[in-house]
């Protein structure tokens, strides 16, 4: 009987800890947009500045990539214009990693504050629905009645519990949960059979963050 209640529990907190890790990849995937649009902002500049530096630095505006340019011969030419394009390429870099610098603390217009807000509709939109999916597993009999402490309320924890009862060690929970404790005791297993957050206290606190961020 415990066994298979130990076995529901831990399909819920399966799916429970699935449900968080597609949040924080939602997450992640809506702070590199931002970083990906500042990417492509300082690109683009970088790009205008160094043709800018290259045309206004050309020996002759009127005769661009000549040899007939007076005073210069071919070879002179060519020395020229690799040094005019070495520098406005080095300008034009040193301007994207100087915007990036500034876009991404938001010290420029269209800085990382400004470019959150066009992705940020979306994205609190799917966080929408995952988060209602994390408050109707928490609001179920089984999380809200749980026969295990919550320090063990996780996947880790859990398996091993259910691997202490199917090969016969324990026959209650207590003694899993001790056995558990015994076992987590060693550095070297410690990790693999607990969890410094348990899943339950991670939820709430993704619930919190989403209901901050949306006031």
């Amino acid at each position: 009987m415990i066994l298979d209640y130990c076995r529901d529990l831990f399909d819920i907190l399966e799916n429970l800890e699935g449900l968080l890790k597609s949040s924080e990849e939602l997450r992640e995937d809506y702070q590199q947009k931002i970083t990906d649009q500042i990417a492509r902002q300082a690109s683009i500049l970088d790009i205008l500045v160094s043709i800018g530096m290259i045309v206004y630095l050309m020996p002759d505006k009127t005769v661009f990539f000549s040899n007939l340019v007076p005073g210069t011969g071919p070879v002179d030419l060519f020395f020229r214009m690799s040094a005019i394009t070495f520098l406005s390429l080095v300008l034009g870099y040193g301007a994207r990693l100087g915007l990036t610098w500034l876009w991404q603390r938001n010290f420029l217009p269209a800085g990382r504050k400004d470019i959150a807000r066009l992705f940020k509709k979306k994205y609190l939109r799917k966080q929408k629905e995952i988060v209602e999916q994390i408050q109707r597993v928490l609001d179920s009999e089984m999380i809200k009645d749980s026969k295990l402490p919550s320090d063990y309320m996780n996947t880790k924890s859990l398996n091993y519990i259910i691997d202490c009862l199917e090969a016969g060690e324990v026959s209650t929970l207590k003694e899993a949960i001790d056995l558990l404790e015994l076992e987590s005791r060693d550095s070297h297993v410690h990790s693999l059979i607990k969890t410094e957050n348990n899943t339950i206290t991670r939820a709430w606190t993704l619930i919190r963050n989403d209901k901050e961020e949306r006031s």
